[in-house]
């Protein structure tokens, strides 16, 4: 391996260290009054409700564009203890949490399991999720196209409409990989989803500002102990320090052995998500974006 090479891997791990230190606990403070463990709930049942189809080419073509959500009688509902075991959630949260997401209309449950239907797809908050994040993830390729980390594609003609709800589906299927690649090294799916809320607001400052369990907790819509408990967690496994009453992820941490595995692992799968948009040709609308704004063809 070439000194250039490392030092475009090495980039490019950065690089997607602070997209999701950005993406996934913003993402979820947006979600308002609902928790982290929500979330992820309904993350995982949407994947689940639509996998049947995941691999069809022609309903991910019919299904591309925000204005096009599938029928609720295309959704496979997905039983919530089989939700729980994917995500390592107790059993009996995942059943009172689903409970709620029903009552509040986000999900509708069926005698074979819920579903998330396609009135909640087509909200306002579901429709700006997907705009947003289609943005940052604009601005995410554009830095590793000028990183080297991206082979440049051919644009997409500026009349086509962008396949936010693909690029969505797709980004749901590799988030979840992620969490569950991660987990060996960090412990369960919450405190994956807290150790970048760390990583967040340790990248905010030049210096790195400690950040308390109680900021963490109210962020992310968790129980202060369960925060405490998991934050303690991660520090004794090496992925973050503890300072006075708070946590901080230090440049220097960052280059030890745990973390390096970490920070490696973690990029492989954000760019296996890139490589599965290029293998469906998705990537021409951020490549004519990132031409449109002056980057090098």
């Amino acid at each position: 391996m070439t000194t250039s090479t490392v030092t475009v891997d090495r980039t490019c791990e950065g690089l997607c260290l602070a997209f999701s230190a950005q993406l996934i606990p913003n993402g979820f403070r947006k979600q308002g009054h609902r928790s982290a463990i929500d979330v992820l709930l309904m993350l995982a049942i949407a994947q689940a409700n639509l996998a049947p189809m995941a691999r069809d080419p022609e309903f991910q073509k019919t299904y591309a564009g925000l204005e096009a959500s599938p029928p609720d009688e295309m959704r496979r509902p997905a039983r919530v203890r089989s939700i729980a075991v994917s995500l390592g959630v107790p059993q009996e949260t995942a059943r009172r949490r689903v409970a709620s997401l029903v009552e509040a209309g986000i999900l509708v449950m069926r005698d074979e399991g819920v579903i998330m239907p396609q009135a909640f797809t087509y909200s306002p908050h579901a429709l700006q999720t997907a705009i947003d994040s289609w943005a940052l993830f604009t601005g995410f390729y554009a830095n590793l196209r000028r990183a080297g980390a991206l082979a440049p594609v051919e644009p997409a003609p500026p009349d086509q409409p962008p396949p936010l709800r693909l690029m969505m589906r797709l980004w749901t299927n590799h988030f979840l990989r992620l969490i569950e690649a991660l987990l060996p090294m960090v412990g369960d799916p919450f405190s994956v989803v807290m150790l970048f809320a760390i990583l967040d607001g340790s990248l905010a400052t030049t210096a790195g500002k400690p950040v308390s369990a109680s900021a963490v907790a109210r962020a992310l819509g968790l129980p202060f102990e369960s925060v405490r408990r998991n934050a303690l967690r991660i520090t004794d496994n090496g992925l973050c320090q503890k300072v006075g009453r708070g946590y901080l992820i230090t440049p220097e941490l960052m280059e030890e052995p745990r973390w390096r595995a970490f920070s490696e692992r973690h990029a492989q799968v954000l760019m296996r998500f890139f490589a599965a948009m290029g293998e469906q040709n998705l990537l021409g609308w951020w490549e004519a974006q990132y031409l449109a704004q002056g980057g090098r063809p």
